[in-house]
C-alpha cells in the first residue's frame, strides 16, 4: 500500500512538473508573439489587448498582464541596445583622444573629453553667473565709537 501511494505521488509530481514546463514554454511563445505584434503593428494598448483576447481566448486582465510583460521585454531590449551604443561610442571617443594626444592636438583632446563627460552625465561647459547686489555691514561702531580701537600701554 505504501509503495502504491509513493508511486502515485511521484506520477502526480511528474504530470504537474511537465504541465508547468509546458505552460512556461507556451507563455514564453505567447510573449514573443506579443512583442512581435506590438513592433510590427505599432499597436497601442487597446489594439493589442483586443488582439490578445481574440488570439489567445483570454480575458481583459490576462491581456493587460501580457501587455505589461511584453513592454517589460521591449524596455529591457531597448535599454540593452542603448547601453551597447553608449559603450561603443565611448570606445571610439577614447581612440580619437589617444590619436589627439599622440598628435599633440589639445583642442581635439579637450573636445573629446567634453563629449565623454556629456555621455557619462557630466557637464564641463563654462557657465557665466553674475550676481549683483549691495551688502551692508554693521560692526557696532554706531553704538560704541571706540570699538575696534586699541591702546598700547
Amino acid at each position: 500500500m505504501v509503495g502504491t501511494y509513493h508511486t502515485s505521488i511521484v506520477c502526480m509530481y511528474i504530470i504537474i512538473s511537465a504541465t508547468m514546463k509546458s505552460n512556461k514554454i507556451k507563455h514564453t511563445t505567447h510573449l514573443d508573439e506579443c512583442v512581435e505584434y506590438i513592433l510590427q503593428h505599432k499597436s497601442g494598448w487597446t489594439q493589442f489587448t483586443t488582439w490578445a483576447r481574440e488570439k489567445y481566448d483570454i480575458n481583459n486582465k490576462q491581456a493587460n498582464t501580457l501587455w505589461k510583460e511584453a513592454w517589460e521585454v521591449l524596455t529591457k531590449d531597448f535599454a540593452d541596445n542603448i547601453q551597447h551604443t553608449v559603450e561603443k561610442t565611448l570606445i571610439e571617443l577614447e581612440q580619437v583622444k589617444e590619436s589627439a594626444i599622440s598628435d599633440n592636438d589639445r583642442r581635439v583632446w579637450l573636445e573629446v573629453i567634453k563629449y565623454q563627460n556629456k555621455i557619462k552625465g557630466g557637464e564641463i561647459e563654462r557657465q557665466e553667473i553674475r550676481i549683483q547686489g549691495n551688502v551692508e555691514l554693521s560692526w557696532g561702531n554706531e553704538l560704541n565709537p571706540d570699538f575696534g580701537q586699541t591702546e598700547i600701554l
